[in-house]
């Protein structure tokens, strides 16, 4: 995995937990972006992978 996207994510799932313990409901609008972004990241990850194992 790509060490910056891996660093991304790792950084996202930490900032999500803090929302989720911050707010008092996991459809918080901030939680709710943060998934997102945490969501597409884990897209392009699985996509990349994928990829590369097709090459092979």
């Amino acid at each position: 995995m790509d060490k910056n996207l891996e660093e991304k994510i790792n950084e996202l799932k930490e900032k999500l937990a803090e929302a989720v313990g911050n707010k008092e409901r996991l459809t918080d609008e901030e939680v709710v972006q943060i998934s997102q972004q945490l969501d597409t990241y884990i897209v392009k990850t699985h996509s990349r992978q994928d990829g590369e194992r097709r090459k092979r």
